[in-house]
């Protein structure tokens, strides 16, 4: 339901739907379940739906996250942006408190930072080392989720590899 639910936040059509439960789930919906299945998220969500309507009429050059971080672009982006900024931008802010907690936290494990991938971390420590740093990640990214987010559940993924491509 995870996924559905950022697709249609990201203004997925019922067409988007039907493919999208096709691929992932291979689940074959007619067009008519689709819309029934997109109109009633949006029934139940209402406060998505308001959301929607107001991105739609404002239509600004200005986004901002939810702890105001502002993006200006250089023109009206797509209506598919407008949504997708404000819920990717938290992602981003999300991110950078984490990683402003984690050098602290981590010292006693040797991990070191060695990148980020949008929302991903991406720590080198040594094996024996392995399972505290991604104890120690997890949560600190869900204490950092929670300093923004309050209430909403952070779900956090620790995948442990020799190699990034493992994950």
């Amino acid at each position: 339901m995870a996924r559905f639910a950022v697709g249609l936040i990201y203004a997925m059509g019922a067409e988007g739907l039907r493919g999208y439960a096709r691929v992932v789930y291979n689940v074959d919906l007619t067009l008519d379940e689709a819309q029934r299945f997109r109109s009633t998220f949006f029934e139940v969500y209402c406060g998505i739906a308001a959301w929607h309507r107001s991105v739609y009429d404002q239509k600004s050059r200005e986004t901002r996250t939810l702890i105001g971080r502002g993006r200006l672009w250089n023109e009206t982006p797509k209506i598919t942006a407008l949504y997708n900024s404000p819920v990717q931008g938290i992602a981003a802010d999300i991110t950078k408190k984490a990683l402003s907690l984690l050098p602290q936290r981590l010292a006693d494990t040797g991990a070191k930072i060695i990148g980020t991938v949008h929302d991903e971390i991406i720590l080198e420590v040594r094996n024996e080392m392995a399972r505290e740093a991604a104890v120690i990640l997890d949560e600190t990214m869900i204490q950092a989720g929670k300093v923004y987010l309050g209430k909403v559940p952070v779900e956090v993924e620790i995948t442990i590899g020799e190699t990034w491509s493992e994950k």
